[in-house]
């Protein structure tokens, strides 16, 4: 007896006996292709395939078990059904970012249309089974030539429709010549300042600054009398609590205290995460103190390790070393508000915290972050009391401070600095933005006064990008192009690397070397930054950013193709041929090894990345795949996994076809593959 029970995967709707509509082999379902030729948006065209697909199945899933004949038939139609499904899905995430509905092109609705035609003999061929005007053996012959028909056309549709949202998109890009600039000569292993969960990013104090915040702390670190567990530093974005963390980190490791920091920032996926949190500050404890290492290996080897949660992970690794070894130690915790809370991190790291109020704490917190409701309302109800610069420093003289030392050579305006030391309102982020901006203006009399205008950050970056980026329509686009991909991209990358994987050579280091004012990063090798976390609020919010907004989906697109482009185009066939590559060629090679899948995931018109990914599956799969887990830190089956999902989200028969039949060569390959015993430093 023929097996079909995959009809039942979808909720497909089951007619009551008795109420069967009465068929004939004339049958029709609905007049689909008058609907599909009608249409004015493609989305409507798609939805009325996909529900006479849904139609057929349904109505095939109300008959008796049909014969053999019929299995491929159904399991091909509501394959095409669960494609049509999927690709209307990205359409819709498309319109969302665009506003605007994807008109109906003619190639993919001439296809459509056929297409209908052919799922209508089906249907009748059904029906006519079910009144026995058909018998199971005489349509045999009809029902595979039909379903053939039905999978050719539908490759061509699926075709057409990639084709159709790979219009506004640039293709994958030539191979480049190496160039001296990714040269080892050129471009030696690097020391990268990519932002850690340690702050290697932020720099300490001016000096004559901040100084009765700097002496606050200190008093209450040393306090052994009244000793509070926590101090906590509210103030607004760019008002220079990161400055204050990275100063009290720098006094505390020169006074040998047991020091502990985690510095969050949305620069990187790790440092918005607590995923590493308590194993960081644990590791921190031994390498500052070998006594701790006993107690925190024997807590790891726990079987049940990976299933503790936060809490239990936070007391293991953090608070029972210090009370078994009656150690006193400090943790700074920066930028709270930089915590990811989509899953509910910052809850939990928050209500943790909570719980360290003990009469003699061995454990001391410094923690800082924005004034957000949620860390406000956890001080409260922890009884924590929270203080400000302005609270602390009695006003603002430490913006006139920076400010004076920043333009001290301007003496041509000195009369005119007490409009930007109004202006800055003590965050000094905009004195350090607008103090930039004087340094290399041409007109620093017309700039102070179109600072003058308008009192707030939104405004200033408004007024620097205005500065920096010229009017012209192709330079517009560069800098759209550019931010696109700093945005989207998983970690920060240098210019030397965007270039690689940018759609076009030069645009990259054209873009950041006008933006210096905005960006941070020391030469073309280095990461570039964002100055601020305020900025990509700005860029990613239509109102605020105006002509200026970046759309990171648009990046995750631009970083899929530049990705396999970089792996495709890679030199390197094995092991020996990767360890002779560039020290650039390498990095852009690891991160797009690391990085494709996630940035396709994320991208925007996921549907025109069916053509550059069924190029990669064909030509670069299998190598890639092979070496994986050498060359990028990655395991063979999980990129595998991950390429197979994205494959069946996409719904492309081509492709699905390609990763799983040269995944499966390369887990059949794998155990002949020879075991490299040492370790390459990249």
């Amino acid at each position: 007896m023929p097996e079909f029970g995959f009809l039942k995967r979808i909720p497909f709707k089951k007619k009551k006996p008795g109420n069967e509509r009465t068929s004939n082999a004339s049958a029709d379902l609905v007049d689909i292709p008058s609907s599909i030729s009608q249409s004015t948006d493609l989305r409507d065209p798609l939805n009325a395939t996909s529900e006479a697909l849904k139609k057929v199945l349904e109505t095939a899933g109300t008959m008796d078990p049909l014969g053999e004949e019929w299995i491929i038939p159904l399991r091909r139609l509501l394959f095409h059904h669960d494609t049509l499904e999927s690709q209307n899905e990205k359409l819709e995430e498309d319109v969302q970012i665009d506003q605007t509905p994807p008109p109906p092109e003619p190639n993919v609705i001439y296809l459509l249309e056929a297409y209908a035609k052919e799922l209508n003999k089906i249907y009748r061929l059904l029906c006519g089974v079910k009144t026995s005007s058909l018998s199971l053996g005489s349509s045999n012959k009809t029902i595979a030539k039909t379903i053939r028909d039905m999978d050719t056309i539908f490759e061509q549709y699926t075709d057409a429709l990639h084709n159709f949202a790979a219009e506004s998109i640039v293709r994958i890009k030539p191979p480049q010549p190496h160039s001296a600039h990714g040269s080892l000569v050129n471009a030696p292993h690097i020391l990268r300042k990519v932002p850690t969960v340690y702050g290697v990013q932020h720099v300490p104090c001016l000096v004559g600054t901040r100084e009765k915040t700097l002496a606050a702390i200190t008093e209450w670190a040393d306090e052994k009398a009244d000793a509070q567990p926590i101090f906590l530093l509210l103030d607004v974005a760019g008002s220079g609590k990161s400055t204050v963390a990275k100063h009290m980190a720098n006094q505390w490791t020169r006074d040998k205290r047991l020091l502990a920091r985690f510095f969050f920032s949305r620069d990187t996926l790790t440092t918005m995460s607590t995923d590493s949190f308590c194993s960081t500050v644990s590791n921190s404890f031994i390498a500052q103190d070998l006594n701790f290492e006993t107690p925190i290996k024997a807590f790891k080897k726990r079987p049940d390790f990976a299933l503790l949660s936060f809490e239990e992970l936070f007391n293991g690794l953090i608070i029972n070393p210090l009370e078994e070894l009656n150690q006193e130690a400090i943790l700074i915790i920066d930028a709270l508000d930089e915590c990811d809370n989509e899953r509910g991190s910052r809850n939990e790291l928050l209500s943790v915290l909570r719980n360290q109020r003990t009469s003699r704490p061995l454990l001391r917190i410094f923690a800082t972050g924005r004034p957000e409701l949620d860390i406000k309302q956890w001080a409260h109800h922890s009884g924590i009391r929270y203080a400000s610069f302005f609270q602390l420093e009695g006003g603002d003289k430490d913006v006139e401070v920076y400010i004076k030392h920043r333009l001290q050579h301007f003496s041509n305006i000195q009369d005119r600095l007490y409009h930007v030391i109004k202006h800055a309102d003590g965050v000094f982020i905009w004195a350090r933005i607008a103090c930039d901006l004087i340094d290399t203006s041409a007109d620093p009399d017309g700039l102070l006064e179109e600072l003058g205008k308008e009192v707030s950050l939104d405004f200033l970056y408004k007024v620097a990008l205005g500065q920096s980026i010229p009017k012209d329509e192709r330079s517009q686009q560069a800098f759209t192009v550019v931010f696109q991909m700093i945005l989207a991209a998983r970690e920060p990358l240098s210019v030397a690397e965007l270039e690689k994987l940018s759609p076009k050579s030069g645009i990259v280091e054209g873009v950041v070397s006008r933006l210096g004012a905005l960006l941070l990063y020391k030469d073309r090798y280095d990461p570039i930054r964002l100055l601020h976390a305020t900025f990509r609020e700005f860029l990613t919010s239509r109102a605020k950013a105006g002509i200026f907004f970046i759309q990171p989906e648009h990046g995750n697109q631009t970083l899929t193709l530049g990705c396999l482009s970089v792996i495709i185009n890679c030199p390197a066939k094995n092991y020996s041929d990767l360890r002779n590559l560039d020290t650039v060629s390498t990095r852009a090679y690891v991160y797009s090894s690391k990085s494709w899948v996630y940035h396709c995931m994320a991208s925007y018109r996921k549907l025109a990345l069916n053509g550059p990914i069924l190029e990669f599956a064909h030509s670069t799969l299998q190598t890639w795949a092979d070496f994986a887990d050498k060359w990028s830190g990655l395991d063979t089956r999980s990129c595998l996994r991950d390429v197979l999902v994205l494959s069946q989200q996409n719904m492309s028969p081509k492709i699905t076809e390609a990763i799983v039949s040269y995944g499966l060569k390369t887990e059949a390959r794998k155990a002949e593959l020879p075991r490299y015993m040492d370790e390459w430093e990249y």
